[in-house]
């Protein structure tokens, strides 16, 4: 019976724990903690160890919230400066840039007034090509039985157009460059 003893001793020491642990109904954690210190009572500095490890962690963890409100309230203090700063640079960039404002007037005018002037010479362009194409068709004509007078009359004319009509086309392309470097500078002078 002695011998039997020991073995009874072992397995209550080891079924014991293991009925506190989760074998059983569910247990409060202070209740499993007194029946593990009743187990093994040098276990209880290795809790207080714990008890002591976790208040701290908890410390740090509320340091660390309070720091990380204090940081993202000064975070959005920051995103509120940036926003007014960038405001005021934008009303700055404008009031400075309509300061060219006279002059994009002046070159938009000088262009306008080239347009207007390049439109009537351009149609006087296109009705004497219209008049000299038409002589042309009546001196191939052969069925007008034109005259030689006539005909000199019509060539004479043609010749005449031609003349004043090759001046009116440089003219032209000179207008047409002078708008396109007008709109050149229009163009540096965006913002």
């Amino acid at each position: 019976m002695a011998a039997k003893r020991p073995v009874i001793l072992i397995a209550a020491a080891v079924i014991f724990p293991l009925s506190i642990l989760g074998c059983g109904p569910q247990q409060k954690p202070e209740e499993i903690k007194a029946a593990l210190i009743a187990f093994d009572p040098a276990f209880k500095v290795v809790l207080d160890k714990k008890a002591q490890i976790d208040s701290q962690i908890e410390t740090m963890n509320g340091e660390f919230r309070a720091k990380q409100g204090e940081i993202n309230s000064k975070i959005m203090e920051l995103e509120e400066e940036l926003k007014a700063g960038r405001k005021d640079l934008y009303a700055k960039t404008h009031d400075l840039n309509v300061q060219l404002d006279p002059e994009r007037q002046k070159i938009n005018l000088k262009a306008e007034e080239l347009k207007v002037k390049l439109n009537g010479k351009e149609a006087r362009a296109s009705s004497m090509r219209s008049s000299i194409k038409n002589q042309k068709g009546l001196l191939d004509n052969k069925k007008l039985s034109l005259s030689t007078q006539e005909q000199a009359e019509l060539q004479g004319n043609v010749e005449k157009a031609k003349q004043e009509l090759a001046p009116l086309e440089e003219e032209i392309t000179s207008l047409r460059r002078e708008i396109q470097l007008y709109r050149q500078e229009l163009n540096l002078l965006k913002y």
